[in-house]
């Protein structure tokens, strides 16, 4: 054994030499094609070597050598206005960046990119910036961004005259975004433009390229197209496809053999031929064994998990389940620290993210103007009122004159209370177009069901909730501001910024509670405060995560029809000491559980005598509810509120949000 070791290590020593001497003899060629061109004054083949040389160094990982050497070869190439290699060679740069995992270099970089193309209108250079935006924000985890930024791309890259061969590796990351997105309608019409770019390009081109590049280019293209027509349930197209990708041969490529296993393995899991499917996932295992990309290695395990299931090798899919639950949690802990990085960064410099941001702020600023012009403008003509009231009893000797002062004061008055109702209710309006206002909210989804209400006590309220979906996660909250009125309501709208901004770094709902904290709680001189439930729910687990900062205790309705309140840690609301830190807590499924979270408007709703509608009664009504929805849960709510205030007029902000989502009951 001790030997057959010691061959083997040999082996692998050989190989890496051999390795090294190829690339070394590779570099020598490319320096001796570079030196020729400059005696001979040829800044056209200089040009080329330089890039093939970059994108050699690129392609082989010579990272040092890389961020070396392409300074002075962006200069060289600007020098010589060669703009098409010189954003060649720039795309190179950005990729380096953000493969390597310092991603805010990279994010400048393709910013500097961009404009540059953009004051010298270079529609090429344009192009590429979109397409290694596109990579960046992949690489960030925002996939909105990153398919809007490859979709430009190939919509300024496909207008040229000259089609770039850089558009297959546009199209190659474009297709893999929306795999990850599942997004399969777009990856088919994505495939037929690729298809067009193929065809035209080595239409014209072919003759300069080695035929084994263009069977590569093809295969991904098919591959793609495999990929779409599983994804839409077109079983004979994706059986078609996979086979044009195993007739132009695979062995060469590791990355697309293993695509090939998985995929065939998938459409035979899905025509049932689940044998056939089990030996092309143990060669996809066999391939992988040695692979340190653990995404791969959950995805391969969860396909053999499933069949294993089908199989009825039940103890098998366990382990593999297990195992999977391991890998998992070794990559969250690194991603999640990953992410806010580079979500922190993206704060700094993402041009769109700040539009969105400048914009909450202006409707917040919209609200404020209009209720302070509001106010000055009842005080106004309170003022002006009370003048005119104490001179016509000034004047009481001459009646008709108190008539017609009488007269010219109801109807100044009527008109200024006219126009100070039209102004809170525009207020009112903003203000509810804070909140989600549209339900279902996420009708492509079946997996959650949500539903929200809110009922100012007064024109303007201090209720907030707010939710959106990120990653998988559903991030909402419910918040209660101190008092009513237009000061709450100004108080709110921080708080739901706040609230938007911070979720949107993915943090915990402890670390948002901290942070809006801190914000609300400087230069609090009125000493108001928000008392606030504070969620991250994950659509897939089920698992719950939570922070509450002195809110109602929600009420959680389990699989037994039992109603009760969460237990929770005794947080301060937020918005009294800055300095405070937050604690949160968890569920570890929620799946398939009725959720309510509200404003103490519901449970302390006053009738005529004071009594109020109750905890208890809260939980009796949640127990005796035949769950079908959140919204019929929220409407028998109102009702029974309505039913015991019994006309009385309400006391405070009424806000309820219910939710229920499958988690893992899927």
């Amino acid at each position: 054994m001790r030997l057959v070791r010691m061959a083997i290590i040999m082996i692998m020593q050989i190989s890496a030499v051999v390795a090294f001497a190829d690339e070394t003899t590779e570099i020598s060629r490319l320096d001796s094609i570079l030196r020729k061109a400059r005696q001979q004054g040829d800044m056209n083949k200089e040009d080329e070597a330089l890039v093939l040389k970059m994108t050699f160094f690129y392609n082989n990982e010579w990272d040092d050598s890389l961020k070396k050497e392409l300074p002075q070869t962006m200069e060289l190439l600007k020098s010589h206005k060669s703009w098409k290699s010189y954003y060649d060679v720039w795309t190179l740069l950005v990729n380096l960046y953000n493969f390597s995992g310092d991603t805010s270099a990279g994010l400048k970089e393709v910013n500097d990119m961009y404009h540059d193309a953009k004051d010298r209108q270079d529609r090429f250079g344009m192009g590429m910036a979109y397409y290694a935006m596109g990579n960046v924000y992949s690489n960030m985890y925002n996939p909105d961004e990153a398919l809007s930024s490859y979709q430009k791309s190939v919509d300024i890259l496909m207008e040229l005259d000259s089609l770039p061969v850089q558009l297959s590796d546009v199209f190659s990351y474009y297709a893999e975004e929306l795999v990850r997105t599942e997004d399969f309608r777009t990856l088919e019409h994505v495939t037929d433009l690729w298809q067009k770019f193929l065809t035209t390009y080595y239409k014209d081109e072919q003759a300069t390229f080695k035929e084994s590049e263009i069977a590569n280019r093809w295969r991904y293209y098919y591959m793609s197209c495999a990929q779409a027509a599983l994804g839409l349930g077109k079983l004979e197209r994706a059986e078609e496809m996979l086979n044009k990708v195993k007739e132009l041969g695979a062995e060469d490529e590791v990355y697309i053999q293993r695509l090939w296993l998985y995929y065939q393995a998938k459409l035979y899991q899905k025509q049932g031929r689940y044998q056939e499917a089990l030996k092309l996932n143990d060669q996809s295992v066999s391939l992988m064994m040695d692979s340190d990309d653990k995404s791969v290695l959950i995805q391969t395990r969860q396909q053999r998990a499933e069949l294993m299931e089908v199989l009825g090798r039940y103890q098998e899919a366990a382990q593999l389940y297990h195992e999977m639950y391991n890998l998992n949690d070794s990559i969250n802990s690194h991603d999640v620290k990953q992410q806010l990085t580079e979500m922190n960064a993206r704060f700094h410099v993402g041009e769109l993210e700040l539009e969105k941001q400048r914009a909450q702020y202006r409707n917040t600023l919209i609200i404020v103007g209009i209720v302070i012009v509001a106010l000055i403008v009842f005080i106004l003509f309170r003022y002006i009122a009370a003048r005119r009231l104490k001179a016509a009893h000034n004047k009481l000797e001459d009646a008709h004159q108190q008539l017609l002062t009488a007269y010219d004061q109801l109807e100044e008055t009527t008109t200024a209370k006219e126009r100070i109702e039209s102004d809170l209710r525009i207020a009112r309006d903003i203000q509810m177009g804070m909140v989600p206002r549209v339900f279902p909210p996420f009708p492509e989804r079946t997996d959650i069901d949500l539903f929200g209400s809110i009922t100012p006590a007064k024109a303007v309220g201090g209720d907030l909730y707010d939710f959106f979906i990120l990653n998988e996660k559903l991030y909402f909250c419910l918040g209660d501001v101190s008092g009513k009125g237009v000061p709450a309501s100004l108080f709110m709208a921080v708080a739901v910024n706040m609230f938007r901004v911070a979720s949107k770094q993915q943090l915990q709902p402890a670390e948002i509670a901290t942070r809006l904290n801190g914000v609300l709680a400087d230069h609090n001189e009125n000493m108001m405060f928000v008392t606030m439930f504070i969620g991250v729910a994950d659509l897939k687990t089920g698992r719950l995560e939570f922070c509450n900062a002195g809110h109602n205790p929600p009420v959680i309705k389990d699989a037994e029809g039992h109603a009760r309140f969460l237990d929770m840690l005794p947080n301060a609301p937020l918005g009294f000491w800055p300095d405070l830190e937050y604690q949160g807590e968890c569920v570890e499924d929620i799946s398939m559980m009725p959720f309510l979270v509200y404003s103490d408007g519901l449970n302390e709703a006053e009738d005529a005598d004071k009594q109020q509608f109750g905890d208890e009664h809260l939980l009796e009504l949640m127990e005796q509810l035949d769950y079908e929805s959140a919204e019929q849960t929220i409407g028998m709510l109102n009702v029974e509120v309505q039913k015991h205030v019994k006309g009385a007029e309400q006391s405070d902000d009424l806000t309820i949000l219910c939710l229920r989502i499958q988690g893992n009951q899927q």
